[in-house]
């Protein structure tokens, strides 16, 4: 017979354990609003699963103490030996559950983190892909545009010339007396005046001062690094540079320069591991300027080197293999030459060398402030 004195302690041990199922009840129905409100949301999706397994181990372990009090109460003690091996397995069924739906979402997370991560970049990679063809297709515009005038320019000076002739044969055939004359001397006059516009056009087509402007390559390397600087700290990648001690002159496109470099750059702190090396050099030697990015990474191999400028070739995952293309392209419109060499574990160096000798002086150029 069951003494009265545990008569509180089972008491207390069945309201704790009704306590225990309203709670996770009540937890359930909270995160069910709030997955309803936001289903996407991974966090939430974790919670919903998770407060459904409490909630089982609580209905489990909860109904298993409350039988177990009621039948120990009531003398029937041997019933609740047959079941007590049932309620047991059923709660360490529970706790598998709650540990496995734990990690599983844990592992889920870690991967949603990469997958934002890599969305972001993706995003990155996308704006600056349509920045940098926005940029080329102004620059073929412009070469269109160029060509069209220079081909117009052509076509004007031909009938110039065969009125500007005429007229001076009338001019010397004529009379002063003739009334002609004067107006043979009209159309001469005015036909030199177009000839010399046109001289004019054909010379501003030529110079393409729009996107080509005067420019020390230091401060478009400077520029670009001070950009990207949060990327090197972030791997922890030391970043070694050695710029010319003068400044180095030459007629450069700013924006595409820092696209071009900025992607080298991300390349190399890609391939370069932690605590490693990126080192980035300028020089001047005679009329070309020699720009080097030189990382310690893992390399590529021969045939890699070969195949970087071949369109939609890359070795990157997600990557569209239209980088280096764009680099090379950039570079062309420079009309400067691009290098690169690598060894297998030992790193990559990139050479870049642009002309220099259509820049303006530097005592000719501005002073800056």
């Amino acid at each position: 017979m069951i003494t009265l004195p545990l008569l509180p302690i089972w008491i207390v041990d069945i309201i704790g354990s009704a306590l225990v199922i309203c709670l996770a009840i009540s937890a359930f129905l909270t995160v069910i609003r709030l997955t309803a409100q936001e289903p996407e949301n991974a966090l939430y999706l974790f919670l919903f699963w998770f407060t459904l397994a409490l909630l089982a181990f609580a209905f489990s372990r909860s109904v298993g103490h409350i039988i177990k009090h009621v039948l120990i109460f009531s003398g029937e003690g041997k019933i609740w030996q047959s079941l007590r091996p049932f309620s047991g397995g059923l709660n360490s069924i529970t706790f598998i559950a709650i540990a496995a739906v734990s990690l599983f979402f844990h592992h889920i997370q870690r991967l949603y983190r990469r997958m934002a991560a890599n969305h972001l970049e993706l995003e990155t990679t996308s704006r600056e892909i349509l920045e940098l063809n926005r940029e080329m297709e102004a620059l073929v515009i412009e070469r269109t545009m160029s060509e069209m005038a220079l081909s117009i320019a052509d076509g004007i000076r031909n009938p110039l010339h065969i009125i500007g002739g005429f007229s001076q044969r009338l001019l010397k055939k004529t009379s002063s007396e003739d009334p002609a004359r004067s107006w043979a001397a009209c159309i001469c006059k005015e036909a030199k005046r177009l000839e010399q516009m046109v001289e004019h056009f054909e010379a501003m087509a030529k110079k393409k001062e729009s996107f080509f402007t005067a420019v020390d390559l230091n401060i478009i390397v400077q520029d670009i690094l001070k950009l990207i600087h949060e990327e090197f700290t972030k791997k922890e990648i030391v970043l070694v540079v050695q710029l010319n001690p003068d400044a180095i002159w030459g007629r450069f496109n700013v924006y595409l320069l820092k696209l071009a470099m900025a992607h080298l750059l991300r390349n190399a702190i890609e391939a370069t591991s932690p605590q490693g090396e990126i080192r980035v050099t300028t020089r001047l030697e005679g009329s070309r300027a020699l720009l080097t990015i030189q990382d310690t990474g893992r390399g590529m191999t021969k045939e890699m080197v070969n195949r970087v400028f071949e369109p939609f070739y890359t070795t990157k995952i997600g990557g569209t293999g239209l980088g280096m293309i764009f680099v090379a392209q950039i570079v062309d419109e420079h009309r400067g030459k691009i290098n690169i060499e690598s060894q297998v574990g030992r790193g990559t160096t990139v050479a870049i060398e642009l002309p220099v000798r259509f820049a303006e002086s530097p005592d000719l150029h501005p002073t800056q402030e």
